[in-house]
């Protein structure tokens, strides 16, 4: 059942930005809830309730006796207290407002029907995440805060040539900002705080596949890639998630972490690997599938893994030598560990039966072989064992 409160869009601030319905809907209420720089929105002799914090002002509000009218920046709809009002209080009335969105794009000249809109307004925000979005989408939108800003994201962007950038600050306001530009011009410029940013890229690259193919991966020759059929079910036994934060512990080729990093472009991938020339290809592949979320670290895991953020799963594709080690600096995440030899498999199940959802598969992979003329050989790759835990 829809209660007395109603959360509305007041858009910039500018009273001439408020629609005819929002403009109403603070005539009526009996109280109006807003952050102080919305109180010249609110006629006087209407009770105020300053928006603070929200769980604490929302608590008040729960006991005021008629209509509430809560007061949002910009549109409900686009990363406001909406979903945790909704939480607080259930059905809730919303009338929508005009967005520092809409007020960038049309200044901008610019449609955002086909845009990836990002926050890092108080929300964790990579710069890997953000750099694959971009290339990967004509327009990305972004809502800036304190430490994702547009000085930010230009610094990162500063290197792409076919992205230009729009910044707007106080749209709609006497103090309005907005400029265009490349990245480049403005890496040393200070915003406001509460900026938005709009970055065209001119070269978008389109993945032909999700699912990386062995045929896809740039090889060397004395590098051990993990074979597709493989890989897709280590990736499969890993269960990552958008907000994980993955070890690949013994990369090799990469073709692990290259893989999953393709398959979800806000995963945070670490590489490990002691071979320089593995090391140099991971990275090419990195490369060639325009891959900013993988850290790549070089030297033995032991010695490294001080060095790399907590993980929540791990890949172990080598240890040279170091397993038992390995595991003793591991930190509580899903393991996952591939090996094919017997000595490497007794090891590994010691150390991880334990664990808690603990299982261990065996991959066999046969793949056709033109033997020449009209015959084809069923050709078996050595056998993968696969062990899995959390712990």
């Amino acid at each position: 059942m829809m209660n007395n409160i109603t959360i509305a869009g007041a858009g910039s601030g500018a009273c001439d930005h408020l629609t005819p319905e929002v403009k109403s809907a603070i005539e009526e209420a009996d109280a109006v809830a807003a952050s102080p720089r919305f109180a010249g929105l609110i006629p006087s002799g209407k009770r105020f309730i300053e928006l603070g914090n929200f769980r604490e002002t929302f608590g008040k509000i729960k006991d005021e006796p008629g209509k509430v009218l809560i007061l949002a920046s910009g549109d409900p709809g686009l990363y406001s207290l909406l979903p945790l009002a909704k939480k607080f209080f259930g059905e809730v009335r919303v009338l929508p407002g005009i967005s520092s969105l809409q007020l960038l794009c049309a200044r901008a000249c610019e449609s955002w029907g086909d845009a990836k809109i990002l926050s890092g307004h108080g929300r964790a925000l990579s710069a890997g995440t953000f750099l694959n979005v971009v290339e990967r989408n004509r327009v990305t939108i972004l809502l800036c805060d304190r430490r994702i800003s547009p000085q930010w994201v230009c610094d990162k962007l500063k290197d792409f040539e076919a992205v230009e950038v729009f910044v707007g600050s106080n749209l709609g306001s006497a103090e309005e900002i907005f400029l265009h530009g490349s990245p480049s011009s403005f890496t040393e410029k200070i915003f406001p705080e509460l900026s938005i940013m709009l970055v065209r890229n001119s070269k978008v690259y389109a993945p032909e596949r999700l699912k990386l193919r062995d045929r896809d991966f740039i090889r060397e020759s004395g590098i051990v890639m993990t074979n597709e059929s493989v890989r897709s079910v280590i990736l499969q036994r890993l269960e990552l998630n958008e907000s994980s934060v993955l070890w690949d512990i013994g990369a090799g080729s990469g073709s692990v972490s290259v893989g999953a990093a393709h398959e979800n472009i806000s995963l945070d991938v670490h590489a490990v690997e002691r071979n320089h020339e593995a090391v140099n290809l991971i990275r090419r592949n990195a490369e060639k599938f325009h891959l900013h979320n993988i850290k790549i670290y070089k030297g033995m895991a032991s010695e490294v893994i001080s060095e790399l953020p907590r993980a929540s799963h791990v890949f172990i594709g080598g240890s040279g030598g170091e397993l038992e080690k390995i595991f003793s600096l591991l930190p509580p995440a899903r393991v996952v560990l591939a090996c094919v030899t017997l000595e490497t498999f007794n090891r590994a199940f010691d150390l991880m039966k334990d664990m808690a959802n603990f299982e261990a598969v065996q991959i066999f992979s046969v793949r056709g072989e033109e033997l020449g003329g009209s015959l084809t050989l069923m050709k078996a790759n050595n056998p993968v064992m696969i062990l899995s835990g959390e712990g």
